[in-house]
């Protein structure tokens, strides 16, 4: 775990920058910079001992915001642009206003997503940094290009600043109480509600999660491999489960049986990792899925009694 680094997070009201702020701020200077425009979010940080600052990267608001920090770990994006123009201002433009502003740091972790890379033909092949960039998401049209536009500008400013980068595409991250808990915490709260899970009619779709509680272990690890040019690795985890497996685990777990929704429409890629570079470095994934789903579904929903499952 981190400790004695002065670190800038953005998106700290998502998923993944709430469980990152939570644990770093008792041991390390942690900055949140973010609109903080839900209730009461800016003092739920301020209560963590996070230093927030009120302000948008993708406009250039940074006044009071440092621009000299160890390391900036750049989680906040919109995920669901509803047109391009908003993705590529917010996804593509913002890292660039943010790098710029902060070009003395000594770091830059630029998460950006898996789906830059298209889906495979051979639903058995891993996706590896070296696999072309398409920058499809089916699942969110407008996501992928501008994820994979806003790479580009990390890699751009990375060289011209001198500023070590790690680039780290993101899969199907989950695990505790922030925002909806990832694409497992999103299955949750769909069968918890007697809401269909859309599935494939025609294939089985893997995914490949990686817990918080893995991801906070990576974060060193990510830091030190930031060079020039920047570094890229793959950030999910190594074992792969389907989605229909992943939701009637839920459902057992919670006595609830999830239903199903058949169709080709919005589907999520197949996605198998092959985590070689990210073990270079020192990455390692001690949290199995399941167990990764049970501590998931204690972490959102205390009140349910999980049953046992084999």
């Amino acid at each position: 775990m981190l400790e004695g680094r002065r670190i800038l997070l953005t998106g700290l009201t998502g998923q993944v920058g709430g469980a990152f702020a939570e644990a770093l701020a008792p041991a390390n200077e942690v900055w949140g910079f973010a609109r903080f425009s839900a209730a009461g979010s800016q003092a739920r940080f301020d209560a963590m001992g996070v230093r927030t600052v009120k302000g948008d990267f993708t406009t250039g608001e940074f006044a009071d915001l440092p621009g000299d920090f160890d390391v900036v770990i750049h989680l906040a994006a919109n995920t669901t642009p509803g047109t391009q123009e908003v993705g590529m201002v917010q996804n593509a433009e913002g890292t660039g206003l943010l790098m710029h502003h902060c070009r003395a740091s000594k770091a830059f972790v630029h998460v950006s997503t898996l789906g830059v890379i298209g889906e495979h033909a051979d639903p058995l092949r891993k996706k590896v940094e070296t696999d072309e960039i398409s920058g499809v998401t089916p699942h969110s049209p407008n996501y992928g290009p501008t994820k994979t536009a806003a790479e580009g500008v990390a890699r751009t400013l990375c060289r011209l600043y001198g500023l070590p980068t790690t680039i780290a595409r993101i899969h199907c991250a989950y695990g505790g109480p922030y925002d909806d808990g990832g694409l497992p915490g999103g299955m949750l709260t769909k069968i918890l509600a007697g809401t269909p899970v859309r599935l494939s009619p025609s294939r089985r779709i893997h995914v490949t999660p990686v817990h918080e509680d893995d991801m906070l272990r990576h974060l060193e690890p990510l830091i030190k491999a930031a060079s020039v040019p920047a570094f890229i690795v793959h950030w999910g985890g190594n074992e792969p489960v389907a989605l229909e497996d992943l939701a009637n685990y839920i459902g057992e777990l919670v006595g609830v049986a999830p239903i199903f929704e058949w169709s080709e429409a919005g589907n999520f890629p197949n996605t198998l990792l092959d985590t070689s570079r990210g073990a270079s470095i020192g990455l390692t994934w001690n949290i199995p899925w399941k167990e990764g789903v049970r501590r998931m579904i204690q972490a959102r929903r205390p009140d349910i009694v999980l049953r046992d499952v084999a």
